[in-house]
């Protein structure tokens, strides 16, 4: 997958940290939720589910997590960058969650539950709900034979430095006021840079940080 907008390459390359995954799960998921899964085995997944036309507004990462009971699920997310969310977005990620189901089928594996995750930073507040049956107006005798689902969602867009939660690199991805992080920021990366892996990360960070302040 070529990825061509700064925003998609960011979250891609954060995000596909087991370490940034599992801080933010840490620190957004309910909590009964968060009770079933064992995370300290996140498996990042290959590939992307993303329509083609999606792509400039869209990112996913898929990780495989082991659950408590042993079995395994799979935590699907997906990050919004349009500023202003689509109203059947959930279509969308209905879609997306298929997808991924049928590729399980493909490799004659055992269909697994998927958590479906929606981050958005944008301009305004989410204004769309979280769940599908909302999209439809479905007479309640004919709820049971619809798909019916709902989706975590974090909303970035209100949030300042103060109630975003996580530790310092979490907090300053989502950080409207960026340049506030700088010294911690460097700082990271300094310890980033003492490890062999860190490297192609501190060269991803620092070109979205060049040009963000481009701006």
């Amino acid at each position: 997958m070529t990825v061509q907008n700064p925003h998609d390459r960011f979250f891609r390359d954060s995000f596909g940290r087991p370490e940034i995954a599992r801080n933010y799960l840490e620190e957004y998921l309910p909590s009964d939720v968060r009770s079933l899964l064992d995370l300290e085995h996140l498996v990042l997944q290959d590939g992307s589910f993303i329509d083609e036309t999606m792509q400039e507004h869209q990112t996913d990462l898929l990780y495989e997590v082991r659950l408590t009971t042993g079995d395994k699920a799979y935590v699907y997310f997906l990050f919004e960058h349009k500023s202003y969310p689509a109203p059947l977005v959930s279509l969308q990620l209905l879609r997306y969650m298929v997808r991924c189901w049928e590729r399980q089928a493909k490799e004659n594996n055992a269909l697994s539950p998927i958590i479906p995750l929606i981050i958005y930073h944008g301009e305004k507040a989410w204004p769309v709900p979280t769940d599908f049956l909302a999209l439809l107006n479905a007479p309640e005798g004919l709820r049971p034979y619809q798909p019916d689902f709902c989706y975590h969602l974090t909303d970035f867009s209100y949030l300042s430095d103060e109630t975003i939660r996580g530790k310092i690199w979490l907090r300053a991805i989502f950080n409207p006021q960026l340049r506030n992080d700088l010294d911690d920021l460097v700082a990271l990366i300094f310890r980033l840079s003492q490890q062999q892996t860190g490297l192609e990360y501190i060269r991803t960070n620092l070109y979205y940080l060049s040009l963000y302040f481009a701006h």
